[in-house]
């Protein structure tokens, strides 16, 4: 029988998810998406039934109280990663489209010859976006790693060593092994190089605690499904400096700031990444999430996840012939 050495009353916490609560499932998906609490599900449905606007488009209520919404759920995603600004939270759809603005934005730094370097960790989303930039001569280095998951920081290092790479592309945790890569060394490391890092938190950040200024990353990404959140939408973060001095990704309305039959001028941060009607019911289930896990804390969460890891690996060696 598992015994949990955390805090956490599993039982009580399995009947607040819906899905879970009324059949009898055992959900080992996480990693694809998480399975959504009440509360996230009611924010949801309180903005449909009583705040369903567009935010920054009008001034009547309906509109003014969907941008409060909307902004509220920066201000907590801003808290939740301890950013230092409201200004450094791009809300997207997803993970992979925040990875993909970062890259249209790295494509008009690059010349032939540069390099992005990335890991064999990586999800597709990260590894897909740098590949197209091969096609304007920019190389892709990769980093290693040992038969248990470690990465090879002497590649790295390597790699670095010419000053040609731009940027360098990591997993905070793998979605297929679940490692933890030492970020905090790989960015010291890229960062004396001259290199900017982009974390893809879209793994740990349901598990542990992300800090982006202790951490010192250029970027941050995430989505919200994996955190107990809704679909479709994600989170970029970005050091205000950078995300200044990049291009839009997309152009409509909310980026401009004015637009004239002879071109335009681009909306201040965030809106200026923010082009087209914001998935606001989302932000509010993301608020709602972030508030959710909030309420229970990193240690208990790992000591459980420990307890789950050390259930699985006895019950598996078991198996005669399993490696």
């Amino acid at each position: 029988m598992l015994v949990s050495v955390a805090m956490l009353d599993v039982s009580t916490i399995r009947r607040q998810f819906p899905l879970l609560a009324k059949q009898d499932l055992i959900y080992l998906d996480s990693a694809a998406t998480a399975q959504k609490p009440e509360v996230v599900l009611q924010a949801m449905d309180t903005f449909y039934r009583t705040q369903n606007g567009n935010a920054h488009r009008g001034m009547h209520p309906l509109a003014e109280a969907a941008t409060e919404v909307l902004e509220s759920a920066r201000e907590r995603v801003k808290t939740f990663v301890n950013a230092r600004s409201t200004e450094e939270i791009i809300f997207t759809k997803s993970c992979t489209e925040a990875i993909n603005l970062v890259a249209h934005a790295i494509r008009n730094r690059c010349m032939p010859g540069d390099a992005i370097v990335t890991t064999v960790l990586e999800h597709h989303s990260n590894i897909v976006p740098w590949q197209q930039l091969q096609d304007k001569g920019v190389a892709v280095r990769w980093v290693p790693c040992d038969a248990e998951g470690t990465l090879d920081l002497d590649v790295l290092e390597k790699h670095l060593s010419d000053g040609k790479v731009k940027l360098v592309a990591v997993t905070a945790q793998s979605n297929v092994l679940g490692v933890r890569p030492d970020v905090k060394k790989m960015i010291e490391m890229s960062h004396k190089a001259g290199a900017l890092v982009l974390i893809d938190a879209a793994q740990s950040i349901a598990h542990q605690k992300t800090d982006v200024q202790e951490l010192d990353c250029d970027f941050l990404v995430f989505s919200g499904d994996k955190l107990y959140g809704p679909m479709g939408i994600g989170v970029l973060y970005g050091k205000k400096k950078l995300l200044s001095d990049m291009p839009p990704f997309l152009g409509g309305g909310m980026m401009i700031r004015e637009v004239t039959q002879n071109g335009y001028t681009t909306a201040d941060l965030p809106q200026k990444f923010e082009a087209g009607t914001q998935s606001i019911a989302e932000a509010a289930g993301l608020h709602a999430a972030m508030d959710w896990i909030n309420q229970y804390s990193w240690e208990d969460i790992a000591a459980h996840e420990s307890a789950l890891m050390a259930h699985a690996h006895a019950e598996l060696s078991k198996i005669d012939g399993l490696k």
